[in-house]
């Protein structure tokens, strides 16, 4: 975190020297973000204004109060938490159960403003799993899009997604001392390869997770 007094020298240092794009700031790190007239470091957003943290607020919330129901793009991004089970050296698969169609899937979310697609990947895996990965440890896998990934949600609401995914072993996450969120998640569940074709052939996942959970049982991916 950076204290207002940073900000505030930043602030002196490199206020109006552009319209747009940024600066990097040698001594802090931090980067200078001219369209916002912001100080971005380690994941927040402080005005140069009052050197206080940004917060943006949720984006598709706000988004749906001007169009309804109509469809919207989102992206946001999808984590495949994997370990080999130490009895029967199987690759098992961490997956969500979700309340709002309750079926399964990878944890992951809609990316917020202000946010990168690995810090939208750790904060929703917490978030969905309490587990807790560094986003220097997380590998980029695929991007997903297209008519398999269009979502008409139980409210009305159609979301065209475009998934960035990425895999992690579970060795390299901690386990928080808080529960999941069971406003989204109904409960997780470890999956072997074997169980996940037994999901998809139940059609018990997630709909524009199928295409994401066929690639793992055909070997694409881990």
């Amino acid at each position: 975190m950076l204290e207002r007094t940073e900000v505030f020298e930043l602030r002196d240092k490199y206020q109006g020297r552009k319209k747009s794009g940024y600066d990097i700031d040698k001594k802090t790190g931090a980067i200078i973000v001219y369209p916002l007239d912001a100080v971005y470091h380690e994941g927040v957003y402080y005005s140069m204004e009052d050197g206080g943290a940004i917060y943006f607020g949720n984006y598709v919330p706000y988004i749906r109060q001007f169009i309804g129901e109509r469809p919207i793009q989102v992206p946001g991004t999808g984590v495949i938490v994997y370990r080999t089970n130490s009895n029967s050296r199987q690759k098992e698969i961490l997956l969500q159960l979700r309340r709002d169609f309750h079926k399964f899937g990878l944890p992951g979310g809609g990316i917020e403003i202000g946010e990168n697609y690995q810090e939208c990947a750790v904060n929703e895996l917490q978030q969905e799993t309490a587990y807790i990965a560094n986003k220097n440890d997380l590998e980029l896998v695929n991007v997903y899009a297209g008519p398999k990934h269009i979502t008409r949600y139980p409210n009305g609401d159609i979301v065209f997604h475009t998934i960035v995914v990425f895999k992690i072993e579970v060795d390299k996450c901690k386990k928080a001392p808080h529960l999941y969120d069971r406003n989204e998640t109904a409960k997780i569940e470890w999956m072997t390869i074997d169980q996940i074709k037994g999901l998809l052939q139940e059609e018990k996942v997630f709909p524009n997770n199928i295409p994401i959970l066929e690639d793992i049982v055909s070997n694409a991916i881990l």
